[in-house]
């Protein structure tokens, strides 16, 4: 289940003008992965109330919220994302924006995902890394504010996890290499940094994207193989003159 406190306080930050900026690249990102997708239903779970990742090829959208919040989107689900009220195999892209990072139960909120996929289904896993220079920030901030009060599960650690879900890791992705500053002029400063190592793909940046795909079972039906019983019979041979005595 979701800290309802940390979820709060997400939902604050990503109003700040730092916020709005890395939730656009965000997005962009989460697009760009649903673009080759075509199927029927698209379930999101993050800490903002109207996440919306327009434009997609799935039928559709669902979000999902561990409880009534006002201003939410219309096709939100009241849900426990450790109990989600979906059948097995009946999703084909589940998104995880930040609320692994905010979660007091990430490993099963991972495999209630997993669950729901259907065989070839994706996961899409966005979460703050902490190895990059917001990872530094966060081990000397007081970690009452987002989104350092967050878990910043590090990449190698999800990658365990998928496995023991049953899934099996296809993209990984390291953006946004800006500085956590919330002044505009500051953070342009530093746009440099952001071509030179985006390129370079290091796991330094603030921000990792992962995507993993539901393993498919596939069973090779066994044909009975049915053949006549075969019996072992001695051969006939004459008894001997002693034994025809005995």
């Amino acid at each position: 289940m979701l800290d309802d406190q940390s979820r709060q306080f997400f939902q604050t930050w990503y109003q700040t003008e730092l916020g709005e900026n890395l939730l656009q690249r965000e997005k962009e990102e989460i697009i760009a992965e649903l673009d080759a997708v075509v199927g029927y239903y698209l379930v999101t779970q993050s800490p903002v109330k109207a996440l919306t990742l327009d434009p997609h090829r799935l039928r559709d959208s669902i979000l999902i919220a561990p409880s009534l919040e006002l201003g939410a989107s219309p096709n939100t689900v009241v849900a426990r994302s450790s109990e989600l009220p979906f059948e097995p195999d009946g999703v084909d892209v589940h998104v995880f924006h930040h609320t692994l990072d905010i979660s007091a139960t990430p490993h099963d909120d991972l495999r209630e995902a997993a669950r729901t996929l259907l065989p070839s289904g994706k996961l899409i896993i966005v979460g703050f890394n902490p190895w990059g220079l917001w990872g530094v920030c966060r081990l000397f901030s007081k970690r009452r504010k987002a989104p350092w009060c967050g878990h910043f599960i590090a990449h190698q650690r999800l990658e365990d996890w998928l496995k023991v879900a049953g899934l099996t890791l296809e993209v990984k992705r390291f953006v946004w290499y800006h500085p956590p500053l919330q002044c505009g002029k500051w953070r342009a400063r530093f746009n440099w940094l952001d071509k030179i190592l985006q390129p370079l793909k290091l796991p330094f940046s603030g921000v990792y994207i992962i995507v993993a795909t539901k393993q498919e079972k596939r069973f090779i039906p066994l044909k009975p193989r049915w053949s006549g019983a075969r019996v072992r019979v001695p051969p006939l041979t004459k008894p001997t003159a002693k034994e025809m005595r005995e």
